[in-house]
């Protein structure tokens, strides 16, 4: 092996890894900013788990996008640094836009900022501050959509405009799914999903927001590959995601039954707000996302 050569492949790739940490970095300064009337810094240092969590979804989703940007051809390391500056731009956008649509439209009546730093009375009496819930249903969303603009930006083919174009289409596209699932998700599940994040149960947080990570998974899978025209990419993604949640959610039955024997979900979650059992179930569950994204 050429020592020159692998040397220059370092240099460049420790060039990938600062542009990486940058929008990492610029990523906290914007939610500082969004966030000025309490430092999350503090609550953070003091142990606020649904502040923790809310910035690790968001590190967490502007690097597994920022990897799909850096995947694909080669055009030269001078312009393969702008195309990731202008992608790292996109996403850093996007990101903030999908928390606002979380916000909105997923927990809907919730307002996630005042969730995560609220005083909660436990039941033995002492009191823990932030939503943990939340938190969780918040780092789903951003891990969510990190992987959806992984598949919209990891393709090759296309102009430079048509790779914009696609990477928003698909954004809205794959927030729009998400959404609706989200929406389904409530309307299966045997149980106030909103009722019970909002009591922080973060129980209910995991299987929503673990789940929401799984479809994510499954859509990056969908969108991702080289550009063929408009109709052909909207037409396989919905081919691809119709068929990734239908499996999705035949296997979450099964998983059910597999690692629940004696009990299940609906029990775990509502009844007991067992965290290890739905660590267990969302693991599997987003296992199980893992395999379909890669055989279809």
């Amino acid at each position: 092996m050429d020592i020159a050569v692998i040397i220059a492949g370092l240099g460049q790739a420790l060039t990938y890894v600062i542009v990486g940490i940058f929008f990492i970095w610029l990523a906290k300064r914007v939610d500082d900013w969004r966030t000025k009337e309490f430092d999350d810094d503090v609550h953070i240092d003091d142990g606020n788990v649904a502040v923790g969590l809310r910035r690790a979804g968001l590190y967490l989703g502007i690097a597994i996008a920022l990897s799909g940007a850096m995947g694909g051809s080669s055009n030269g390391f001078f312009l393969d640094v702008i195309q990731l500056l202008i992608d790292g731009l996109i996403i850093t956008g996007f990101m903030f836009s999908s928390r606002f649509i979380n916000d909105l439209f997923m927990l809907g009546h919730i307002n996630n900022d005042e969730e995560c730093v609220k005083v909660f009375q436990q039941p033995d009496g002492s009191e823990v501050v932030g939503n943990t819930a939340v938190g969780m249903v918040e780092a789903g969303m951003y891990i969510a959509t990190g992987f959806i603009l992984n598949g919209s930006l990891s393709g090759s083919g296309g102009t430079f405009f048509q790779g914009i174009v696609s990477a928003v289409l698909f954004f809205v596209v794959g927030q729009i799914t998400l959404l609706l699932f989200g929406l389904f998700y409530e309307l299966i599940t045997p149980f106030n999903v909103r009722n019970e994040i909002k009591n922080n149960n973060l129980a209910a947080g995991i299987g929503l927001g673990g789940i929401l990570i799984a479809l994510g998974i499954i859509l990056m899978s969908s969108i991702s590959g080289p550009f063929t025209g408009w109709a052909n990419d909207l037409a396989g993604f919905g081919i691809y995601a119709f068929f990734g949640i239908v499996m999705l959610l035949i296997f979450r039955i099964v998983i059910d039954r597999l690692l629940l024997p004696t009990t299940d979900i609906a029990t775990e979650v509502k009844e007991d707000r067992n965290v290890a059992a739905l660590i267990v179930v969302v693991s599997a569950i987003n296992a199980v996302a893992i395999i379909i994204a890669f055989s279809m």
